[in-house]
């Protein structure tokens, strides 16, 4: 890999450990001990996902869902009350980040500590640097799995937007994904890494596909598992205010947008499926393929198929 590219991408992050790039904020003020001593309530709802894997409109099913009776509060909520993230990167809370600015290691407690019960909880974390109780007390969790290639086509996209990060070229992205210097690893290590669990009754395997291509059936299957009982009314409400349009629209006025975007960045882009086929060349999809192929080896049923 080329040097200057290998500093590019590790201008914001360092090494976790020989093979985990992360945020580089994450060395500072014992993040990592704060989390994983994060007090777990036996109602928290978790949503396990990898950056630019549907994160934002899970956690906007996941709240319409347990606010059916009053989605308008949805409505009202800053862009820091939507995704009050357990990190170890850069917070979104307002008290915290200065008009965006990089942003300063999140307090945990902080920011979730006040949230009313059951709190929806994010986080973009492999297993070994989650909270503890999460693996004891076993909360509701919910992983949501994409598409790779999609994935990446769509953290491609994130770079230029996001005023923190420094944008990249699209044959730059590939290359630092590939040699696995893009920020939390592989996409593939953080599956392996989850696959432990996808047998669990307190775990919801779910595919962002699904969610796209069948969001009715996607969101009775999360209310099931959430163990709510909505009637199809309520289930059309929940499409109704989690559909792309909706919320691409709603975000364009959300408190506290601006801090973290350039001003032409966006939040929601496409929002669609196969979008890395407008993207990848014949070469770098081969060398995808075959990357991809062997680092899934004994985990086939978790493979895309391209």
């Amino acid at each position: 890999m080329d040097e200057e590219l290998k500093k590019k991408a590790l201008k914001k992050c360092y090494f976790m450990r020989p093979d985990l790039v992360m945020p580089g904020i994450m060395e500072k003020n014992n993040i990592l001990t704060n989390v994983k001593n994060f007090q777990v309530r036996d109602d928290d709802v978790f949503l396990v996902t990898y950056p630019k894997a549907g994160t934002i409109w899970t956690c906007e099913i996941l709240d319409a869902i347990l606010n059916i009776d009053n989605l308008e509060v949805l409505k009202t909520r800053s862009l820091f009350e939507k995704i009050p993230m357990l990190e170890l990167g850069p917070s979104l809370h307002p008290d915290l980040v200065a008009d965006g600015v990089e942003g300063i290691p999140s307090n945990i407690k902080a920011i979730l500590d006040p949230c009313p019960s059951p709190r929806r909880i994010p986080t973009h974390l492999l297993p070994e640097y989650c909270p503890d109780q999460l693996f004891t007390k076993k909360p509701k969790t919910v992983l949501v799995d994409r598409n790779p290639k999609d994935y990446l086509v769509s953290l491609f996209g994130w770079y230029a937007s996001i005023r923190f990060l420094s944008p990249l070229d699209w044959n730059e992205m590939y290359e630092i994904y590939m040699n696995g210097l893009s920020e939390y690893g592989p996409y593939h290590s953080f599956i392996k890494s989850w696959a432990k669990y996808e047998n669990e009754p307190w775990l919801l395997w779910m595919k962002y596909e699904d969610l796209r291509q069948n969001p009715k059936g996607s969101i009775k299957k999360i209310t099931t598992f959430l163990g709510k009982n909505l009637t199809d009314s309520q289930i059309d409400d929940v499409m109704r205010v989690t559909s792309f349009d909706y919320m691409k629209k709603a975000m364009e006025t959300v408190k506290g947008r601006d801090a973290y975007l350039n001003p032409k960045g966006v939040w929601q882009r496409k929002g669609v499926v196969g979008n890395w086929k407008n993207a990848f060349t014949i070469a770098q999809n081969e060398a995808f393929n075959k990357q991809y192929d062997e680092e899934m080896k004994g985990y086939e049923h978790l493979k895309y198929k391209f």
